[in-house]
């Protein structure tokens, strides 16, 4: 029985050895076993509160979260340390998933990576009334594909192996709405945070020559204001007659309250937007008709 039972240590011994080494990697900085019980991570690890807590450690590595996958597994269920991190991070990925460096409920900020949450610093900026719509002038809904090259994976080259400020590319969507009748190309100015040339902030003309209403011109041509918005300007940029006059140049002369009478799915009698999914849609609607730009 005493041969038996010292075979039964040796082999507990072997496979907790086995385990460890797995292990070694991610635990050369960590401190060292207390209490006769394994300390693979310090307390406070798991806690967003704490100095030590592991988020700080990820982001330190440059996002480099691989280093996990050695105790915990490729896919993040546990591995050798028989501990999930999908218990937390419960999002498609696991951790892997876009949010978790930066957005909460959605891959946009707020949270920008430096854990930043205010619309005023320029990692946070304007993301959420692009990405989600609702507000008072327009719910049209832009994918971050829109702007931005959406990668594939978390390590594929161009994203985190690259320095901030993240490349910014309006290069299609609603930014051009069509790239052949407007001049000039969607672009963003990192150091003034000033988007310019964009079709939905008034860099759009409509062709008297070629429109079905053309009692509606005083021009031949009709024109938004080329507007150009502050990233960080918050509401102040979706006010009327930042993106156009009221009403644009080269259209006859109405009042904030007459435009329904052409613009009727649209513009309520007192000069409401009715129907935000119409207004800055990328197309022209007007007498109950759509057409594109």
């Amino acid at each position: 029985m005493r041969k038996e039972s010292m075979y039964k240590k040796t082999i507990v011994l072997v496979i907790a050895a086995a385990t460890l080494s797995g292990c070694a990697e991610l635990k050369d900085s960590l401190p060292p076993p207390t209490g006769g019980e394994v300390q693979v991570h310090p307390e406070g690890y798991a806690d967003p509160a704490s100095a030590v807590f592991h988020g700080n450690t990820v982001r330190d590595a440059g996002w480099d979260m691989r280093q996990c996958q050695t105790c915990h597994g490729s896919d993040y269920e546990g591995g050798v340390a028989d501990a999930s991190c999908r218990t937390c991070h419960e999002n498609s990925a696991g951790p892997e998933n876009c949010a978790t460096c930066h957005g909460s409920t959605n891959p946009a900020p707020p949270r920008d990576l430096a854990k930043n949450e205010s619309s005023d610093l320029p990692g946070v900026g304007a993301h959420q009334v692009h990405l989600v719509g609702g507000n008072t002038v327009s719910s049209t809904i832009l994918a971050c594909s829109q702007c931005h090259v959406v990668p594939a994976s978390v390590y594929v080259s161009g994203h985190v192996d690259t320095d901030l400020p993240a490349e910014v590319m309006m290069s299609g969507g609603l930014a051009q709405a069509d790239p052949t009748p407007f001049g000039g190309s969607p672009a963003y100015d990192y150091q003034s945070l000033v988007c310019a040339s964009t079709f939905c902030h008034g860099n759009w003309s409509l062709s008297k020559a070629s429109s079905a209403n053309q009692f509606a011109y005083t021009a031949d041509e009709m024109t938004g204001s080329h507007y150009s918005p502050f990233w960080t300007g918050g509401g102040n940029e979706i006010e009327c007659a930042t993106c156009h006059g009221s009403p644009p140049t080269g259209h006859i002369a109405a009042t904030l309250s007459e435009c329904g009478g052409c613009h009727s799915d649209i513009v309520d009698p007192d000069g409401t937007i009715s129907d935000t999914k119409l207004h800055i849609n990328g197309k022209v609607n007007v007498f109950g008709t759509e057409r594109p730009f």
